[in-house]
């Protein structure tokens, strides 16, 4: 009986060191802001140079030369990333689009990519007892392919939503909503979303995906596409609207990504998970009160 652990491990390390370079890819996003205050006091600091008279900089022209050329390495440096980077201010235009687009598909994979974690161990699991004629590995990475198209889904109406919201000036450079009560009311219906039924469904599939899993024949690679297109839609009805309390405290705020990837971990991982989800609901709700009313 063949227990698949190799080509489990295989795809383990593979989707972890894609996680780790997505990671790396929103913290390059979310340091452009200070990078661009950086830059604009560079450029000030080279415009006020560019009047002194030769008497008043005096030995000053090295300084003066050195500090160019690390302006230089500075224009170069952002040049370079300059394609990873969120449009911050203005009017977005369809290339500014785009770019958001593959900010939030590389911010869904970083988030949401872990949790398929469990779900392949049971299926590595699960087809390690059923004799297996196509290639195991190859149906991993089917599987997980198939289960992100689903989020690369969500990130085209996110991006939507937030280009509608940007351009309104509903929220902020940093994809932040800045109207505090409306930020109550996302929590406040985000945290009411933890008591539906459609919660607790999607929740529930999630936790245990044997369920759907053995639903139907796994055989050939259209069926184990299937399954992981599954996996995806119950995987989005859970966590859609958890994913759009990111413009609650920023899209770009790396610190509040990472607060609610956990969250998203912990609520898939935690037993009784009715009542994790009811707890975490309470929270939202308070959360948006205190904001709308205090």
């Amino acid at each position: 009986m063949k227990t698949l652990r190799f080509e489990y491990t295989v795809t383990l390390i593979s989707l972890s060191s894609l996680v780790v370079l997505a990671w790396y890819y929103l913290f390059l996003m979310s340091a452009q802001p200070s990078m661009d205050m950086t830059m604009q006091n560079e450029n000030s600091m080279d415009m006020s140079m560019e009047t002194m008279s030769d008497n008043e900089m005096g030995m000053g022209n090295i300084t003066k030369d050195s500090m160019k050329t690390n302006s230089m390495e500075m224009n170069q440096t952002k040049s370079t990333i300059n394609f990873l980077m969120m449009p911050m201010i203005g009017q977005w235009t369809v290339s500014e689009f785009i770019v958001m687009f593959v900010m939030w598909t590389i911010m869904m994979f970083a988030m949401m990519l872990p949790s398929t974690f469990i779900f392949l161990n049971v299926f590595r699991l699960m087809r390690s007892n059923m004799q297996i004629t196509s290639s195991p590995l190859l149906e991993m990475i089917i599987i997980s392919s198939t289960y992100f198209l689903i989020w690369i889904f969500f990130s085209l109406l996110a991006c939507t939503l937030q280009y509608i919201l940007h351009n309104s000036g509903v929220v902020d450079m940093m994809g932040a909503i800045q109207n505090k009560i409306l930020a109550g009311l996302v929590l406040i219906g985000a945290g009411a979303f933890q008591f539906t039924s459609l919660k607790d469904t999607c929740l529930e599939k999630c936790k245990n995906p044997l369920s759907f899993i053995m639903s139907g024949p796994i055989k050939g690679y259209a069926n184990v596409a299937y399954v992981g297109l599954q996996h995806g839609v119950f995987c989005l009805g859970c966590c859609w609207v958890l994913m759009l309390l990111l413009f609650v405290n920023g899209v770009m705020n790396l610190l509040w990504v990472a607060v609610l990837t956990i969250v998203v971990l912990i609520e898939k991982m935690l037993p009784y998970e009715k009542l994790s989800s009811r707890f975490l609901g309470f929270l939202l709700v308070g959360w948006g009160a205190f904001l709308i009313f205090i």
